[in-house]
């Protein structure tokens, strides 16, 4: 009988470590677009998500340290939602659908902030 181990979890406590400091800035659901009506869907959601780490790769901002996929119940039944961290959160938000009024408000408001500290 021939049998082959595929993936050996190893316990690391400096990875273990080193995910947990990452963890402890992940302080945003974004699910939490939804509830504010930034988003209207999980799939508009994923969308801007996905823009929003596309971002983090073109920059070369780790994405450990500002997402983190995980799992969680809505209306009985289970979701996937992302951890951000509070940059990676307004990220997602600005890349989101702009003909959202929640959107284009915090797109508005940024580019005010950005004119007013220059």
């Amino acid at each position: 009988m021939l049998m082959t181990i595929d993936h050996i979890s190893i316990h690391n406590p400096i990875e273990d470590f080193v995910d947990s400091l990452a963890d402890r800035n992940l302080t945003c659901y974004a699910s939490d677009l939804l509830e504010q009506q930034g988003c209207q869907s999980l799939q508009e959601l994923s969308d801007a998500v996905k823009r929003a780490t596309e971002v983090c790769n073109c920059m070369h901002v780790p994405l450990q340290e500002n997402f983190k996929v995980v799992y969680r119940s809505r209306n009985g039944e289970v979701v996937q939602d992302w951890r951000l961290s509070r940059m990676a959160y307004l990220l997602t938000a600005l890349n989101a659908d702009s003909r959202n009024a929640f959107v284009a408000q915090l797109q508005l408001e940024m580019v005010k902030q950005m004119l007013h500290h220059t």
